[in-house]
């Protein structure tokens, strides 16, 4: 007969927490939870990519032939020419519908983190302008990052099974405890920066401790400084014949970011010299009520341990064995108890003082009574 073993022992540490014949859950393994999670997202992008086919086959015009060809998303110079011209040729026809599908493909390859949103964004400059393109590409980055945010918070727990991305989960959760004061301005400055992809920044964030309404702020913010450079590139779109007329790596635009980081980090400066002036007067006042305390009265400067509840005021103050214990445990503890009793007193009042000596007054007057009788006669027969 095998020995009992931690799983099967009736007598082991978990056998609280079962019933009696009942057998402990399995955790599923992590294998597992990584195939369900992949087929999840597998399901979601594909009714993603029909719900986006479908809002374009219903929102786009009907275009003519040899249109049809320059309709896709753009991955190069060329394709993004020929898109501007297409859009251009549609936009004063059909206004909303341009609009929307350009926000409906903006959330798909934001949501799946997708190469071409720096091609959106210099299209919508070129198509509307910097003044209505700016806002319209950084509330669809903002809000296709949003919808990355929750596919990672739904999916993501099952990628943190492994060891190696929980590791990393962990060290970046230390770095925004640590400018958690300051955590919208920390993401800002992390959309800026290059360093880490801002994928890795959308799926990091849920499981971190960071909300959705903080998560969005910081993101349109942080990329509004990029956003700017690519509508403006826009822009001068119909000037360009080439990929380098671009100027992406520039001066001016290294300058321009330069600001919008001093602009982000001027509330942060702010905020820690004021800290550190409300703890000093703290410190102040902390230090004008002791002096009070001590010009009014007496101070604490130290408290002892708690009274436990076997001690103080119901404990004896007699310490006795056991069987005296046990003789004076039958009484009422209300009751004094009588360890020795001593001597009787008898207190008498005065008068019944005066009385018992007049009483042995006259008591010793009849005892010397017959002694004198008796000496008279001796007296007379001599």
């Amino acid at each position: 007969m095998p020995s009992p073993t931690a799983r099967t022992s009736l007598l082991s540490s978990n056998s609280s927490d079962a019933g009696y014949g009942a057998t402990a859950p399995s955790q599923p393994s992590s294998r597992r939870l990584l195939w369900n999670a992949t087929l999840k997202m597998g399901a979601i992008f594909l009714v993603s990519t029909v719900l986006l086919g479908g809002t374009l086959w219903l929102a786009l015009p009907t275009l003519e032939e040899q249109d049809r060809p320059m309709l896709k998303i753009p991955k190069s110079f060329a394709e993004l020419q020929a898109l501007n011209v297409l859009l251009k040729k549609y936009r004063d026809i059909y206004p909303y519908r341009i609009v929307i599908c350009y926000v409906i493909t903006y959330f798909f390859l934001q949501a799946f983190s997708l190469p071409g949103s720096m091609y959106l964004s210099i299209l919508g400059g070129a198509v509307w302008g910097v003044p209505r393109a700016l806002p319209l590409a950084c509330a669809c980055v903002a809000t296709g990052a949003t919808l990355c945010y929750l596919i990672s918070a739904a999916l993501g727990p099952a990628l943190l099974t492994m060891p190696k991305w929980k590791a990393k989960l962990d060290v970046w959760a230390d770095k925004l405890r640590a400018h958690k004061d300051d955590i919208i301005s920390f993401l800002i400055v992390l959309r800026i920066a290059p360093f880490p992809p801002h994928w890795v920044v959308n799926v990091l964030c849920p499981h971190v401790g960071i909300g959705i309404v903080p998560f969005w702020i910081s993101t349109f913010l942080g990329i509004f400084g990029v956003t700017v450079i690519h509508t403006t590139i826009g822009g001068s779109l119909d000037d360009m014949t080439s990929p380098e007329d671009f100027h992406l790596i520039s001066w001016k635009n290294f300058l321009g970011l330069s600001a919008v980081v001093v602009g982000v980090m001027i509330p942060v400066g702010l905020r820690y010299y004021f800290k550190r002036e409300i703890a000093t007067v703290a410190d102040v006042e902390a230090e004008a009520e002791a002096a009070e305390e001590d010009l009014n009265g007496d101070r604490i400067l130290a408290e002892g341990p708690p009274v436990g509840p076997g001690k103080g005021k119901n404990a004896p103050l007699i310490m006795l064995s056991d069987d005296e214990s046990e003789m004076y445990s039958d009484g009422d503890s209300d009751e004094d108890i009588i360890l020795e009793a001593g001597p009787a007193l008898i207190i008498k009042n005065d008068n019944e003082g005066e009385s018992s000596q007049s009483s042995s007054n006259e008591a010793h007057k009849q005892d010397t009574r017959p002694a004198e009788a008796q000496t008279e006669q001796e007296d007379l027969l001599q």
